[in-house]
């Protein structure tokens, strides 16, 4: 069992400061030393244990996250009270003691809540979606399964802990070893003549330390991440030194080489290991060392990376890609022109990347020899254990596939799918094109769409693309790789990889989102459905009468706006939808009220019962039309590919009879503009901005946020 250190602790000034004096302290005789990164690291990883055990603490165990230090020793003092609770005066100072911790624990659950959900609507209005999913998911997944048991390769139950440790370790040894058939002509790449080697600055050390993430797993040194960020300016400067001293050799400490992964069952039957999803722990101090590379080689990646590609990319979303491949798809189908896609799945993308075939294709892209190098030592020297409740397995090295958990890994898989795409679309000119540019795929990381304009091209993009990626090392997953089109004869010829033939489907669940030719109203359907499972995962907190109702609302509203409104950026809303959106809302709002159908009470008082309790709220439509409007216009200030497919048109007349309604529509609609008066207005942020209050303020009885009058 790891020691667990009380990072809370960090949040009083006074202990904050004690504990840099401390560590400022221990580091100062080492600054002038010069010694091997190895010792370095040792001396690095001691200092910070140490202090974190003399100044900290111990962590105590907090089966709920809500709960506090003080409320954990109100309740030992409660624990020993119990024991006099046969004599009268023991008796009621227990009933004293335990009345004050039962409201004590009420009123810091409330809170707690109360501050997740403010987290969540920050998250969104900065735009930060991702940590906004991850809080809701800590509130609504179901405990993680776990089995005591697991299977061999053979079927065969294994119930020891020793068996079931070594088929662990068989099974990651098998999966980051597995045998790379690549074709060994990609590798003939002239070396690059970028030197860029100049030393590791502090202030690079500090940017990376900024970076880092609170409330994150250490690695096998257990020095949290918190600790770095606290830990000052000696400790910073030793940091920096031995980066410096890892910049120069090329030699890694073998603490910072090493990960833990841990296992999560993701679907399917729990006995067996390839239904689990592998994480691996790194060291927080390497991830200072990564991080600075990170940002030397970030820029130069960037160079290289195709607009298409909007994984790991900053000021780039999976909104953006389901934005492009709707609307596209929108207007082509308008158009009555062709478009046929094929969803590529590739087996274990991440884990099969050939480390060789990286170095080359980096040198190709003419980047960093100091960078390929440093990385490529990085992972000459890796290895992995698995980490089990009983311990850590034993040690294996990995040859494939970029490390788990590594701020490196997205990019490095970014430039080397760049690579195989390259080569898939070397001799395909694309025949999908609006305003003037030609599209051949949407990428989100391995999440990817090629497109063609007819069932011939698409099989020459099939063969094409496999042929690419078997060169390199990689392998479509005939099973789970989708063929989509529009046109309503389907696919006349079969398509097929190695043999095997792709399936075609009408609809296909991209980046989480479903895509259709029939447009939003399917996705939508599936949102609320989605909604409402996750409100049932949370049916003790709405039947706890310790809550109060005004914190049961917020909650609920912040599940929603993440849950529900995942990219309704991207919707095109009829007015049927519309009422749905608004019948949705008022469901949860009656299930968190306890109000029935049944008894007979309108839809006006249950909002007028909300407004007690949140005062003025934005209802749920409303934020749906106002999330749209703001998207439109940042596609418009933007000059990506997003503006392109907004603005271009589609060669091809739209079909006789009433027209579908088309995502412009609902702006025109809710501006009152022509889209050539609102697009001039969109290039003003300041004027968009308050456009789009004004477009959506609502009236008191005018739920939807229909525009004032």
């Amino acid at each position: 069992m790891r020691l667990k250190f009380n990072i809370e602790k960090l949040k009083d000034p006074s202990i904050r400061e004690t504990f840099q004096v401390t560590i400022g302290g221990k580091f100062a005789p080492l600054l002038a030393l010069e010694e091997d990164t190895e010792t370095m690291t040792t001396r690095f990883n001691a200092i910070m244990t140490e202090t974190a055990n003399e100044v900290l603490g111990k962590h105590r165990h907090k089966n709920k996250p809500w709960v506090t230090d003080d409320i954990l020793e109100l309740c030992d003092l409660r624990r020993e009270l119990k024991k006099t609770k046969n004599t009268e005066r023991g008796a009621r100072e227990y009933r004293e003691l335990n009345k004050t911790v039962r409201n004590e624990m009420r009123r810091v659950k409330e809170e707690w809540i109360e501050s997740q959900c403010s987290e969540i609507e920050d998250c969104f209005n900065r735009n930060n979606t991702k940590r906004a999913y991850q809080i809701v998911n800590d509130l609504t997944k179901p405990r993680q399964q776990k089995s005591n048991n697991i299977q061999d390769k053979h079927g065969n139950c294994l119930t020891e802990k020793d068996e079931i440790s070594k088929r662990w370790t068989e099974y990651c040894s098998e999966l980051y070893n597995h045998q790379i058939n690549g074709d060994p002509t990609v590798l003939n790449c002239p070396q690059s003549t970028n030197l860029d080697d100049f030393p590791i600055l502090r202030e690079e050390i500090e940017l990376a330390i900024k970076s880092l993430k609170n409330g994150k797993t250490p690695g096998i040194d257990n020095i949290p991440g918190e600790l770095i960020q606290n830990g000052g300016e000696n400790m910073t400067i030793f940091l920096t030194r031995l980066c410096n001293r890892i910049w120069e050799t090329g030699e890694w400490p073998s603490t910072w080489t090493q990960s833990l992964i841990i296992t999560l069952h993701k679907k399917g039957n729990i006995q067996q290991c390839s239904n689990y999803r592998t994480i691996s722990l790194i060291s927080h101090a390497s991830k200072v060392m990564l991080k600075v590379i990170l940002n030397r080689l970030t820029p130069q990646a960037e160079e290289i990376i195709a607009a298409e590609q909007a994984g790991f990319r900053k000021g780039r979303s999976t909104t953006e890609q389901i934005f492009n491949l709707r609307v596209l798809g929108e207007k082509y189908s308008q158009h009555q022109q062709d478009i046929y896609h094929l969803f590529v799945d590739f087996k274990k993308a991440f884990d099969r990347v050939w480390h060789d075939a990286l170095w080359a294709t980096m040198h190709k892209y003419n980047m960093g020899q100091k960078l390929i190098e440093t990385i490529r030592q990085l992972y000459a020297r890796a290895g992995s254990a698995v980490l089990m409740q009983g311990g850590v397995g034993d040690w294996f090295r990995t040859t494939v596939g970029v490390r788990q958990g590594c701020p490196l890994s997205p990019t490095l898989f970014n430039i080397f799918l760049e690579r195989i795409m390259t080569d898939a679309l070397e001799d395909h000119m694309g025949t999908v094109s609006i305003g003037g540019q030609t599209i051949t795929n949407l990428r989100f990381a391995d999440d990817i769409d090629v497109m063609a304009g007819s069932e011939e091209e698409l099989m020459r993009v099939v063969h094409n693309l496999d042929t690419a990626s078997t060169n390199y090392g990689m392998e479509i997953s005939a099973e789970k790789s989708k063929i989509m089109t529009n046109n309503t004869e389907g696919i006349h010829t079969p398509i097929a990889v190695r043999g095997q033939l792709l399936e075609t489907v009408q609809h296909f669940k991209y980046l989480g989102s479903i895509i259709n030719e029939e447009g939003s109203k399917m996705e939508i359907l599936s949102r609320a459905a989605q909604t409402t499972a996750a409100l049932a995962k949370l049916k003790t907190v709405w039947q706890d009468k310790n809550i109060s109702l005004k914190i049961k609302l917020k909650l609920l509203r912040a599940i929603v706006l993440s849950v529900f409104l995942y990219a309704c950026e991207t919707w095109t809303l009829t007015a049927e939808l519309q009422r749905r959106i608004q019948a949705l809302e008022m469901r949860c709002f009656r299930r968190i009220l306890g109000i029935s159908y049944r008894d007979h009470i309108t839809n006006e008082e249950v909002r007028r019962r909300i407004r007690q309790h949140l005062g003025q709220y934005e209802d749920l439509l409303t934020t749906v039309k106002r999330r749209k409007l703001q998207w439109y216009g940042h596609t418009i200030r933007s000059d990506g590919l997003a503006k392109t497919i907004l603005q271009g048109t589609v060669r091809g007349g739209r079909r006789r009879g009433r027209q579908r309604k088309r995502w412009t529509d609902n702006i025109k609609e809710w501006t009152e503009r022509s889209l050539a008066g609102a697009q001039a207005l969109a290039h003003d942020r300041e004027g968009w901005r308050d456009h789009v209050y004004r477009s959506t303020v609502q009236r008191p009885h005018d739920p939807g946020g229909l525009r004032e009058q």
